[in-house]
């Protein structure tokens, strides 16, 4: 346990000092290290590579080809590098997104892997985040009413990201699901969400 928590947090720390340098020599020259990575380790590792590119939108897309779905979503390889990669697009593309977005909805829309799902709820919030894009909100909101924990999660994040500082009535459909769902990721997630959504509504939050 220890091994894979210094792991993970060598891998965060990486990537934010390293963040939109494009530098990712460490991670080169380690790939050996890096392997040992599993699951969520795994869905960081390859997200980090977001942070370290951030910003650099043409070249986004062919750096992360190699981890991305292929195929469909989910068709042989880990889905948690899969998750990780369609995340990192997200967060390459944050604020810039009209050139991946299309690509992100497609993938949440060809997938029913939870982890994949929940790198294509948190990548589309970012790519598409504060466009308030009532589509878009849609097809997330379809991922968070199939009522999975990890895909869920992420789903009510996005939502907020998607709508931040709107103050959009959705909040109340947002809190109505947080009453109904027994799980306590997509609680969490939701509460995340509806705090940015209405992050310039203070009275707002307050009667919510």
């Amino acid at each position: 346990m220890r091994n894979s928590v210094c792991h993970s947090a060598t891998i965060y720390v990486n990537a934010i000092m390293h963040a939109g340098t494009t530098v990712d020599t460490f991670l080169r020259e380690n790939l050996d290290w890096l392997s040992r990575a599993t699951n969520w380790a795994k869905f960081s590792a390859t997200a980090g590579l977001g942070v370290i590119h951030r910003g650099h939108l043409q070249q986004g897309r062919s750096l992360m080809a190699p981890y991305l779905p292929q195929g469909g979503a989910g068709s042989g390889g880990s889905p948690y590098s899969e998750g990780g990669a369609l995340y990192a697009l997200g967060l390459i593309h944050a604020n810039h997104g009209e050139g991946i977005k299309q690509f992100l909805r497609e993938s949440l829309h060809n997938t029913n892997v939870e982890v994949i799902q929940h790198g294509a709820c948190l990548g589309l919030g970012l790519a598409a985040i504060g466009t308030a894009d009532d589509d878009i909100f849609d097809e997330i909101k379809i991922v968070l009413y199939t009522d999975s924990a990890v895909a869920g999660e992420a789903a009510g994040i996005s939502m907020g990201v998607l709508m931040v500082g709107t103050a959009s009535e959705k909040a109340t459909e947002m809190l109505a699901y947080a009453h109904e769902t027994q799980h306590e990721k997509i609680i969490r997630g939701l509460a995340l969400g509806i705090a940015h959504l209405l992050s310039t509504e203070e009275r707002k939050k307050q009667i919510l």
